[in-house]
């Protein structure tokens, strides 16, 4: 059962990747996959210590590009 979200989370990263790499936030979309990736493989748990800190670099890159600041 592993194997098939392993493998439908690669094609949804593959699809997303494919349709959203010239949209504003393509990029984003797939860091949410990845993210979910993480959370679901065993393996790669002790990773999810950096899912809060690329969202707050996400949260400053957004801020940093708004011209009101």
């Amino acid at each position: 059962m592993g194997w098939i979200y392993r493998v439908a989370l690669f094609l949804v990263l593959v699809l997303v990747g494919i349709w959203g790499h010239d949209k504003q936030y393509g990029l984003w979309s797939l860091g949410f996959v990845l993210a979910a990736w993480v959370m679901i493989e065993p393996r790669l748990r002790p990773v999810l210590i950096l899912l809060p800190v690329a969202g707050m670099t996400g949260v400053a890159a957004l801020l940093w590009q708004h011209p009101w600041l």
